[in-house]
């Protein structure tokens, strides 16, 4: 009878140190990694070289990089939409100076030469020209594609004492689109010109004119700005002049 039960004692305990022996060698639970969904890729259209203002577009010059589908801005040329683009464009002319890996856009290239401040104006602008002075571009450190305000100065004479000087701003977020004829950058970082051209709608244009033939006419320098947007009238607050007589003296005061 001890016999038996002493085999089954042997056999559960062999059986016990195997197991045993097999999970410290046994190898570790993988772990699952979950793989991302491919990202649907596109080609759009960027240069392949620095290309200076105003040189012939070779086809060296141009390339297709790759860009994620879903993020491609609509005024840069897709593949999928204009297979045929680089080949189309090749012979055109650059409107401004182009840097490796730039992306190439409707209005980067001009079918005709020396048609730069034209073909530079976005959809539905319109180029202006105002006359400056060093005092009235920030001592002359305002450059083209800079952003500015305009401010409008008037002199209200009533020939009376007391005459009132005003000024206040009308335009925010300008781009400026040349000094003079200068409308690249320049290395010595001023230029002073006697006319600023300043890029605007319609309406815009309008209200600088007709600023311009009360008043004089100031730029005020903006900081950079990654997305400068567009440039914005602003509306002329409501004012209120009050005449004061004092004896023979008639002062006007304005309340805003």
């Amino acid at each position: 009878m001890l016999r038996p039960i002493v085999l089954l004692i042997t056999l559960a305990a062999g059986g016990g140190a195997a197991w045993i022996a097999s999970q410290e060698t046994a190898p570790p639970p993988r772990e699952v990694v979950s793989v991302p969904d491919a990202v649907e890729m596109t080609g759009v259209l960027v240069a392949a070289q620095d290309v200076p203002r105003g040189s012939q577009v070779t086809k060296p010059a141009l390339k297709w990089q790759q860009w994620p589908a879903d993020t491609v801005p609509s005024a840069m040329i897709d593949r999928t939409v204009r297979p045929d683009a680089l080949e189309d464009l090749v012979g055109r002319y650059a409107n401004r100076p182009l840097s490796m890996g730039e992306p190439i856009t409707e209005w980067t290239l001009s079918d005709l030469p020396n048609r730069f401040m034209a073909a530079s104006l976005a959809p539905g602008q319109r180029a202006v020209a105002i006359n400056v002075d060093a005092q009235s571009t920030a001592g002359g450190f305002i450059l083209p594609n800079d952003r500015v305000d305009v401010l409008h100065t008037v002199q209200a004479s009533r020939n009376q004492p007391g005459d009132v000087t005003r000024s206040r701003t009308i335009l925010r977020g300008v781009r400026v689109l040349a000094i003079d004829q200068t409308s690249d950058d320049v290395d010595a970082g001023t230029v002073l010109g006697k006319t600023a051209t300043l890029e605007l709608s319609e309406a815009q244009v309008e209200a600088v004119t007709a600023a311009a033939s009360t008043g004089t006419l100031s730029l005020s320098l903006r900081p950079m700005e990654k997305s400068p947007g567009k440039a914005m009238m602003v509306a002329e607050e409501p004012t209120t002049t009050i005449r004061v007589r004092r004896g023979n003296v008639v002062e006007d005061t304005v309340v805003n």
